[in-house]
């Protein structure tokens, strides 16, 4: 019996061992972030307008700087939203569904990554999204016929 409590407390010891090192991050991610975070908030602005035709190039070129980061898990978010971008041929229905994907990756990063208090989460239960701006306006950009749908999340 004893043996076998030795042996579990090794184990235990080696298997809390394993656990992947937490990565601090430094000024320069979450300056990274604040660049994402703006970019986000113009491709939002843009679909408050009555036909909106966001230009995803800037966001894009964020996101990539996320990606070749040495940081891993701004690594890891930038490449998924980097799948979740719209292309240009991609309709209005299927560009909300995209921005709902990422909405929910940035406000992840906004709660880990420190700095971060200018933008603000929201949470549309029409339509079950939340997105990520700043000020305290409800500015919906998934419902235009319900731009003031929504509420201040704390």
């Amino acid at each position: 019996m004893k043996v076998f409590r030795i042996s579990l407390l090794v184990f235990a010891f080696f298997a809390l061992s394993c656990k992947e090192a937490v990565v601090p991050f430094e000024p320069n991610h979450e300056k990274m972030v604040e660049s994402l975070l703006l970019e986000n908030q113009s491709i939002l602005e843009v679909f408050l307008n009555e036909n909106p035709k966001p230009d995803w190039k800037d966001f894009s070129n964020v996101v990539q700087t996320l990606i070749t980061s040495n940081h891993p898990k701004l690594k890891s978010w930038g490449e998924a939203i980097k799948v979740q971008i719209p292309n240009s041929e991609t309709d209005l229905d299927t560009s909300y569904e995209k921005i709902s994907k990422i909405q929910e990756i940035l406000i992840q990063i906004k709660a880990e990554v420190p700095n971060q208090s200018k933008y603000n989460r929201f949470y549309c239960p029409m339509v079950d999204k939340s997105w990520l701006m700043t000020g305290k306006e409800v500015k919906n950009p998934y419902a235009p016929e319900m731009r003031d749908c929504g509420e201040l999340m704390q």
